[in-house]
């Protein structure tokens, strides 16, 4: 146990180390785009994922690929393909909306709408300082989170406006929503350090005003929602183990806390909590890939999957087959892997995608 521990220690300082100086090399493969898409259906009927690669942070070298899961091949740089430039610093998240994508571009503190039938940007929104996610709250307005910002804005799809910026007194991480209510985390009091960074921040969605706050577990950076409406919180407790990590249920109408499941090793730090298509199991990384029925009593002990040496670096679930998707950023200066996995844990393939590739989003 102590040997599994110092190893954990030592993954995480490994891949902080990576993260902070991968800004200052060039290590960029912007002309190596694999194979590229020329149809103008595939990205948008087609069964796949899009996976969004950051780049390095300050070289303007992130970008976009699609894994598409009929033909078993991945598209690289397919943003910068359609439209002769490259999509920007640090891209972080991708939500679909109709037939349209919006990819938050953190560092560029951007937001590029991109229609799905030939990947051209149609708009660019800024006004951001450093966005990460983009929550669709009804067809009249998303939500979209700043790091460094303290205020959540509120934009009309339509008109591609900003029409309200709602204080919430500190950072914003991922949304969810139920109940008619934003539930907002809290993830990192880097630009607030006098804020305990241990919050879910509840947002009126009909008003537009927060109204509540929930304690939970240091660092919570990921939420889902299960078959029985109940929303979970999973919190890695914070860097090089300030606090054991936590993984919590919570009654979204009532915000009682129904469940806290505690880690035993204070030096893991849990992330990408997923779910699958029935919503009755759940998923996440810890170094190897576990996973859970809603209704358990106690954290897994054995992984579903093995981590094999690797250092992945996101995890995601796809909805439907419940495939497992899986990135590794390997030195965070060549093109990432992707690994994708059946339900049952089989390899189906593995691919390169670009630079230091991160979040998922299904089509």
């Amino acid at each position: 146990m102590k040997n599994s521990t110092f190893k954990q220690r030592n993954r995480v300082v490994f891949r902080l180390v990576l993260i902070l100086f991968a800004g200052t090399l060039l290590g960029s493969c912007e002309d190596e785009f694999g194979e590229v898409n020329k149809t103008k259906s595939m990205f948008q009927d087609g069964t796949g994922v899009f996976i969004i690669n950051e780049g390095n942070y300050g070289a303007g070298n992130g970008s976009l690929s699609f894994l598409n899961f009929d033909s078993l091949k991945i598209y690289n740089g397919v943003f910068q393909t359609a439209n002769n430039r490259p999509l920007g610093d640090v891209p972080y998240s991708m939500t679909i909306m109709n037939d349209k994508a919006w990819v938050v571009v953190n560092n560029s503190g951007k937001i590029e709408i991109i229609n799905l039938t030939d990947m051209k940007s149609t708009d660019t929104l800024a006004g951001f300082i450093s966005p990460r996610y983009v929550l669709p709250v009804s067809g009249q307005k998303v939500y979209i989170s700043d790091f460094y910002s303290d205020k959540v804005a509120v934009v009309n799809p339509q008109t591609l406006q900003i029409t309200r910026q709602i204080p919430v007194g500190r950072c914003s991480e991922q949304m969810l929503l139920a109940e008619n209510k934003v539930f907002v985390a809290f993830w990192s009091n880097f630009p607030y350090p006098s804020l305990e960074n241990n919050q879910l921040l509840i947002i009126n969605a009909e008003t537009d005003a927060l109204s509540d706050s929930i304690q939970v577990g240091k660092e919570p950076n990921s939420m889902v929602l299960d078959k029985n409406g109940k929303i979970w919180v999973l919190c890695s407790g914070g860097f090089m183990g300030v606090e054991f990590p936590t993984l919590w249920q919570i009654d979204p109408k009532s915000h009682e806390i129904l469940k806290k499941l505690t880690f035993p090793d204070i030096y893991t730090s849990p992330t990408h909590l997923c779910k699958n298509q029935a919503g009755d199991s759940l998923f996440f990384l810890n170094l190897d890939i576990f996973g859970m029925p809603v209704n358990a009593a106690n954290l897994p002990e054995t992984p579903i999957l093995q981590s094999e040496g690797r250092y992945y670096y996101s995890l995601a679930v796809a909805p439907g087959t419940s495939d497992i998707l899986l990135s590794d950023a390997i030195d965070y200066q060549q093109q990432g892997m992707i690994y994708h996995y059946s339900a049952k844990g089989t390899l189906k393939g593995s691919y390169k995608a670009g630079i230091i590739p991160g979040n998922f989003s299904f089509n």
